[in-house]
């Protein structure tokens, strides 16, 4: 339960950044494009729509992780990758 409060914390504070973060150094024509990505023993949810602050889009995406326990495929943590662009 540590690491999933933990791990939400550090997408809380992941978000913020994006919300904040300036405009790459294209001339004017583009953005950074940010990736974080988390590993829990939960599936965690990320965030999916506009960042409140800034022009950013933000999408994620759950992966679970398998390992073979007895015979069979287990699932033993999540991957959660949480893009903004």
């Amino acid at each position: 339960m540590l690491a999933t409060t933990k791990t939400a914390s550090a997408l809380a504070i992941a978000l913020a950044a994006f919300a904040f973060a300036a405009p790459a150094e294209a001339g004017g024509r583009g953005k950074e494009f940010y990736s974080q990505t988390y590993v829990s023993d939960r599936p965690l949810h990320g965030f999916e729509g506009r960042a409140p602050y800034g022009d950013y889009y933000c999408s994620y995406v759950r992966i679970p992780v398998h390992k073979m326990i007895n015979g069979r495929m287990k699932v033993v943590a999540w991957t959660l990758t949480q893009n903004c662009y």
